[in-house]
């Protein structure tokens, strides 16, 4: 009764947050997507509700990972500040996770892809260089479950830390359990990246009671397949201190572990060591996501405050920074930051600080958002890529990315840019590199034309990330477009291509079904206004009818009285 008043009253709010145009209210489905024509794959197409310039000034570049139910093909994704799709990949399939970090100098993009599915998920994390060529490849050692999806992070070391869930029958008579009973035990290992040696090895079941879990275990346990996720790790950071930094969803904890891996400290969940001096709001947070140092004794968290599409409205998701005073072993929250329509966020999600600027980026994780905060929490841009219909009153997860990260990438891909002649238009792409600033379509007479043979036609500004030019009726057959950086030195060629002749952009059975079912709910509409007008036409005819009829008879009567009159 409680949730159901709390929706009646949260209702309208949810209503004016959500925008009433084509995009939000679903008409381009769930997961709004753009295809281009020298792609050959669907990307999302990002909607910006709040934009500020001070967004774009650190040139930084939106790395997420779409997936659910609705995305067609989950991959890595980068975005521009602006929403341009940058770069796109299929061929790893579902991953996860994916952003930029540092190895040895330097920078790749680093991500997990694999299977999942609940708590479980079995993987192998990648690491591309800047021509996207997979330079690195980690794997758990010693233990039959692959990688898992929460956690990939690289350390100053050159180390890697990473999660693993699994399957363990342990003694659960903590938990009222008469016996053994199975649980989803989690594991972080730290691995050196060059050799793949394990390192370090910690494991949950080891160091932390069952009591002290917040997810209900009913008949969670007994069996393998109906394992207990006691725990649900899904994060590791390690400090210069060699100590490592760990959340824990169904703990509802935060754990500072030394480097042999016994507890410090723990903050929230049912046994946290701190005094809260903020009224219990730096200690409150629930389910969340994401811990991470940020100098100066501060933490920063992604509260889900959430575990399921049935709360309370009243309550939101938040980015958290805290700090702490270890002498008197107290917290205090900072700051925290808000999406602007408060929206919940049931799982997953991100908080990180944007080292340019000291920005917040908050991934809100099963909501298919994100926003970019000052510091002291301004809303600059905020951004989703899923119609807000289906997420504002109960985000099912449609559509969703684990985590979202702003950061700086320079891409140089070794395939050369796509071309494609098509509707009377050339289009022109290179997926994956950033460095492009301008379009110059070239000309020629032949085929196996040299690059003195080739005369300029037309150059281009670079917006989005399709270049388009119109096929025009000059004298030379033959074309190519090269792609220019901003001193107007030639990055790369595509093929040279015959301008006379068209590909054939094929169109799949989805689209063909999707346009049916536009054209038949639209002949279904049509029709019934048809019938509707037509039955509304009847009775105005039968009324008019009736009336004429009513009339006729009232002068006759009239005519019947005078002549009894007389």
């Amino acid at each position: 009764m409680r949730t159901s008043f709390a929706l009646l009253t949260a209702l309208p709010a949810a209503v004016r947050a959500l925008s009433l145009n084509a995009y939000d209210l679903g008409f381009y489905g769930v997961y709004p997507t753009q295809n281009f024509v020298t792609l050959g794959q669907p990307t999302p197409w990002a909607q910006i509700s709040q934009w500020d310039p001070r967004c774009d000034k650190d040139g930084g570049l939106i790395l997420m990972s779409p997936r659910g139910v609705n995305v067609p093909n989950p991959g890595p994704v980068i975005l521009d500040s602006r929403g341009n799709l940058v770069w796109s990949e299929g061929k790893f399939g579902q991953a996860m996770n994916l952003q930029v970090q540092r190895y040895k100098g330097e920078d790749f993009l680093t991500f997990w892809s694999g299977t999942s599915g609940g708590p479980h998920s079995n993987g192998s994390y990648y690491m591309l260089n800047s021509s996207y060529e997979v330079a690195h490849t980690v794997n758990s050692v010693d233990i039959d479950m692959g990688g898992d999806l929460h956690e990939f992070e690289i350390t100053d070391n050159g180390t890697a830390l990473f999660t693993i869930y699994e399957d363990k029958e342990v003694d659960c008579s903590d938990v009222g359990h008469d016996g053994l009973c199975w649980i989803d035990d989690c594991l972080f290992q730290e691995v050196d990246i060059a050799t793949g040696k394990l390192l370090f090895q910690w494991r949950a079941s080891d160091h932390v009671p069952l009591s002290h879990s917040y997810k209900l275990r009913h008949k969670d346990g007994l069996t393998k397949k109906t394992a207990w996720d006691f725990f649900h790790l899904n994060s590791v950071e390690k400090d210069d201190l060699g100590n490592y930094l760990i959340s824990s969803r169904h703990m509802r904890a935060i754990y500072y572990l030394d480097p042999k891996g016994n507890i410090l400290w723990s903050l929230g969940g049912k046994h946290s060591d701190f005094t809260d001096l903020s009224e219990g709001k730096a200690s409150n947070f629930k389910w969340q996501h994401h811990a991470r140092w940020r100098g100066n004794n501060t933490m920063s968290f992604y509260d889900n405050h959430a575990k399921n599409v049935f709360h309370p409205l009243a309550e939101h998701s938040r980015g958290m920074l805290v700090q702490f005073d270890f002498e008197n072993m107290t917290v205090k929250l900072l700051q925290t930051y808000n999406h602007p329509d408060n929206v919940l966020s049931i799982s997953q999600g991100s908080m990180q600080v944007i080292p340019e600027t000291g920005n917040v980026m908050i991934g809100w994780g099963n909501t298919p958002a994100y926003t970019e905060f000052t510091a002291d929490g301004e809303v600059l841009c905020n951004t989703h890529f899923g119609a807000s219909l289906f997420f504002m009153i109960l985000d099912f997860g449609w559509v969703k990315s684990y985590r979202v990260f702003k950061s700086q990438w320079v891409g140089k891909p070794k395939t050369p840019p796509a071309i494609k002649i098509f509707a009377g238009q050339i289009f022109a792409s290179w997926n994956g590199a950033t460095e492009v600033a301008k379009w110059r379509l070239e000309s020629a007479k032949s085929l196996k034309a040299t690059d003195d043979d080739f005369a300029v036609v037309e150059e281009i500004k670079k917006d989005g990330f399709e270049g388009v030019f119109m096929r025009d009726s000059w004298e030379r057959r033959f074309v190519r477009v090269a792609a220019l950086d901003r001193a107007g030195e030639v990055l790369g060629y595509t093929d040279v291509v015959d301008s006379t002749f068209e590909e054939y952009i094929p169109i799949s059975l989805f689209q063909v079904l999707v346009s049916l079912c536009f054209f038949l709910v639209v002949g279904f509409f049509a029709w019934t206004y048809r019938e509707m007008l037509k039955k509304q036409s009847s009775r105005i005819f039968a009324l008019r009818r009736q009336q004429k009829n009513t009339q006729q008879y009232e002068l006759l009567n009239s005519r019947e009285n005078v002549d009894d009159a007389v």
